[in-house]
């Protein structure tokens, strides 16, 4: 860290320390691009994570912790369970479907490591999960579709089916600048990056958040610039209440994604084409922008996302994809 970074952290820590927080967080969240009017990529989200109180980091665990910066920070850890699905745009199709995006679903659960600050926040990630018939993706989308009328996903046999993939990730929030607004409302520019490695996916990117709203320097960390599961609860700190309107746009590096380059059995694959057409890429320049609402009180709250990325996958039918999300969460 940067000598003027440790001094922002350290002056900012003397004119308003953290409070401990013994709120302990559930939460809910749903994607879907059925909230844009699409059926396809990045399909469906679900994800119930659970986030202690303040907590007194063991030794291994607080070189991890801005405080091992010199400032008062409020530490957490968040387990999350989480199942994600992507699919072709023709989910009628029952063989193989040359140049879209592979089925693939993700069942998984990650460990977080949260510290927080008023001036920065970060999180600490290990992720491990299943993809292939053990994600259960196929019953999950045939069931929801089945509720809701929607076609009958007929292609899974195709999907992913690459087993125990995972990843090690650190996210950073910093804040660039944050003033007095009108009322009790506050203006912030921050600056949202990230890192993962593994086999699942391998990324770095980089971008800007604006935020608009009250008790932002208790509540910084808790939107990211993601169009899965962009709203994460668990890093709502030091705030009894509060709500804030934002968006956030970023560019993206990635190296590898399991979800489009893993392997796959085909189904009735067109004996007109070679094989390496259904071999996918990874597109390795991707950006996405977010937007969302957030609103909580000292009991319960909830938030609403919508966001667009660019293709994930070289040749990809359409030049934006969009999701919708939602959020529930609650403190105890």
């Amino acid at each position: 860290m940067k000598p003027l970074s440790v001094l922002a952290l350290s002056l900012s820590s003397l004119a308003c320390s953290v409070a401990a927080s013994d709120r302990n967080t559930l939460v809910f969240s749903i994607d879907n691009d059925g909230m844009v009017r699409t059926d396809h990529d990045y399909s469906n989200g679900l994800f119930l994570s659970y986030t202690t109180g303040a907590i007194n980091p063991p030794m291994f665990l607080r070189p991890l912790s801005l405080s091992m910066w010199g400032v008062s920070s409020l530490d957490k850890f968040e387990f999350v369970l989480g199942h994600k699905m992507w699919t072709p745009e023709d989910i009628e199709e029952e063989n193989a479907i040359a140049g879209d995006r592979p089925y693939a679903g993700f069942f998984h659960t990650e460990f977080n490591y949260i510290s927080l600050h008023p001036q920065q926040a970060h999180r600490f990630n290990l992720t491990v999960g299943v993809t292939g018939e053990n994600s259960f993706a196929s019953q999950a989308q045939s069931i929801v579709h089945g509720i809701v009328g929607s076609d009958d996903p007929r292609g899974w046999d195709n999907q992913i089916d690459e087993g125990w993939v995972g990843s090690v990730g650190y996210l950073s929030h910093y804040n660039l600048m944050r003033e007095r607004s009108f009322g009790n409302s506050q203006v912030e520019i921050s600056n949202v990056s990230e890192v993962n490695v593994g086999n699942f996916r391998s990324d770095v990117s980089t971008g800007v958040m604006f935020r608009w709203g009250t008790d932002l320097d208790g509540n910084m960390g808790a939107a990211n610039i993601d169009h899965e599961n962009p709203f994460r609860a668990g890093m709502i700190g030091a705030s009894n209440s509060g709500w804030f309107g934002f968006v956030g746009a970023e560019g993206r590096i990635r190296f590898n994604d399991v979800t489009i380059e893993g392997h796959r059995d085909l189904v009735n694959p067109d004996p007109s084409l070679p094989l390496s057409a259904y071999e996918m890429e990874v597109e390795p320049l991707q950006a996405t922008l977010v937007t969302g609402l957030v609103w909580y009180n000292q009991n319960f709250g909830a938030s609403l996302t919508i966001a667009g990325h660019t293709p994930e996958y070289t040749n990809a039918p359409q030049s934006v994809y969009g999701t919708g999300g939602f959020t529930l969460f609650g403190f105890f």
